[in-house]
């Protein structure tokens, strides 16, 4: 409805007969409209048309064929998926158990396919955008905000995990993620279902045989959301399921992290440094590496690495657009709180709160390398992208309210007398149109800058089948390749023996690219 039309509302009753203030007819006359009832309709198909714009990326960037971390997986795991030996490890968690009936079946029926992978990535991509979609329902986002969260969630940043399709898990169990943190918005907002806090309490559980590493941030941010609960005395939460909620989530992550210290991993081209050597003596490194990542949620690392090398941009501006990132979530932060925002939603809140800690344990994981480029690499744009939809709902709510806030005042100012005392004192309205400003540049920025990313990896599509191709026709010729040419292609740099030991397992069992040879 045009905003001229909305400023002479004289709604006094809605459509149940509730008398209603200027506010609720605003709102009332917003959902009546035919307008909005045909983009309400619209909003519920955008997450199925981003699956297919993802489908169409997989089939024209990628080939079937088995690489990176497959090779790791075939020696450790086939031909035979459901070996007894495989279970009967002390580091079972962080395998991801879930994925052993999952290999089993891609074996069994599917040659071990890697394009079967790569679309269960995508539906885990889906699962996460369809409770993102369920929130949007719920509230009063604009066009523009629901534009952004549906841009940054499909968008290709996420292009190295789409295509190395062993990623699959991390999608997956990101997508329970959501549906947890939704369950948590109806119990915040006093509108949970019968079975919501058996969920919450099975949830966990489940994390735990899907999500790996991933469910340390996830049960962090699940028990950080348990005590903000708890603090701000929410009416609609039984306080007495409160300690139930923090328990049944401390149990898994806890099991995940006993599991994990008994596991082994390798590493290429680690530094001999410690996390507080890095702290104290290597301080701009620490700055940089987080800044760079805050910077690849506006523009995917390989983008930003394009644009160095051609000069457009430096390091400089890098760090400057992680700094102005890093600043629109501190203001975020404050103005969630400062509006009163905190008292009508927990989901956006969650979703931050699991995006930043992500940040963190990237770094932690990863400062051993002393490589600040490696914060912006494509295999995070997963773990940063909740903290991004996070803050675009949070301004998106924002819009809203100062908007809703100036046509009251517009409102007001036409029932005033021309030349008042009053309309003279003050004009709330430039302030309102300031704020308004201010709340769409954030979506829009998201927008443009998944604009380019997108522009950008769908001219290397080309590019990325050919090196698929190269990779297939190594895999099928691999004795006619040096050790440091199967490294490379394979990318792979634990040994050429492994390589060639898992290209073997695969041509003995007629797997992948030797199915039907």
């Amino acid at each position: 409805m045009p905003s001229h039309k909305r400023d002479s509302i004289k709604l006094n009753y809605g459509s149940e007969g509730k008398a209603l203030n200027y506010h609720e007819a605003v709102n009332e006359a917003r959902t009546q409209s035919p307008v909005y009832k045909v983009w309400s309709s619209t909003v519920m198909l955008l997450p199925f048309l981003g699956t297919v714009f993802l489908l169409w990326y997989i089939k024209g960037a990628s080939i079937d064929v088995v690489y990176s971390d497959y090779i790791r997986l075939i020696n450790s795991y086939l031909p035979d998926t459901l070996a007894r030996e495989s279970f009967m490890v002390p580091d079972i968690l962080t395998r991801i158990p879930v994925t052993y009936l999952i290999r089993w079946f891609n074996v069994t029926f599917l040659s071990y396919s890697v394009d079967f992978d790569r679309v269960l990535g995508i539906l885990g991509v889906l699962l996460m955008m369809i409770s993102v979609n369920l929130y949007i329902r719920r509230t009063r986002l604009n066009v523009f905000s629901v534009l952004a969260l549906m841009a940054v969630g499909f968008s290709l940043n996420k292009w190295e995990l789409l295509l190395n399709g062993s990623g699959y898990p991390h999608f997956l169990s990101y997508g329970l993620f959501f549906y947890n943190y939704y369950i948590l918005e109806r119990v915040f907002t006093g509108t949970k279902k019968k079975y919501d806090d058996v969920l919450l309490t099975v949830l966990p559980y489940i994390a735990l045989l899907v999500s790996g590493p991933y469910i340390v941030q996830y049960c962090a941010a699940l028990i950080t959301a348990a005590f903000y609960m708890l603090m701000i005395k929410n009416r609609n939460v039984d306080r007495s399921r409160i300690p139930i909620y923090v328990i049944t989530t401390a149990i898994p992550v806890l099991m995940f992290l006993w599991s994990n210290s008994m596991a082994r991993y390798e590493y290429a081209g680690a530094a001999d440094v410690t996390l507080m050597e890095v702290l104290t003596e290597q301080t701009g490194f620490t700055v940089h590496f987080i800044l760079n990542g805050f910077a690849s949620e506006v523009m995917d690392g390989s983008c930003l690495e394009s644009m160095l090398g051609l000069g457009a941009i430096d390091y400089s501006e890098i760090y400057l657009t992680g700094a102005l990132v890093v600043a629109t979530y501190l203001i975020a932060f404050i103005l969630f709180f400062r509006k009163g925002i905190y008292r009508k939603t927990v989901f956006p809140l969650i979703l931050m709160v699991s995006g930043l800690s992500s940040h963190a344990l990237v770094f932690l994981s990863r400062y051993i390398f002393l490589t600040e480029i490696y914060a912006w690499q494509s295999r995070y744009s997963l773990q940063y992208m909740p903290g991004v939809l996070g803050l675009i709902m949070i301004y998106g709510l924002l819009f809203t309210d100062w908007y809703e806030k100036y046509l009251i005042y517009r409102h007001k100012e036409k029932r005033l007398e021309p030349g008042s005392r009053k309309r003279r004192r003050s004009n709330p309205g430039i302030l309102s149109l300031v704020s308004l400003f201010f709340a769409l540049a954030i979506p829009v920025l998201f927008i443009a800058g998944t604009l380019v990313t997108n522009r950008v990896e769908i001219n290397n599509m080309p590019y990325r089948k050919i090196y698929f191709e190269s990779i297939r026709e190594a895999a099928l010729n691999a004795d006619d390749y040096t050790d440091d040419e199967l490294n490379a292609i394979f990318e792979y740099n634990h040994g050429a023996n492994k390589v060639r030991h898992a290209i073997s397992v695969l041509q003995d069992n007629k797997l992948n690219v030797f199915s039907g040879r």
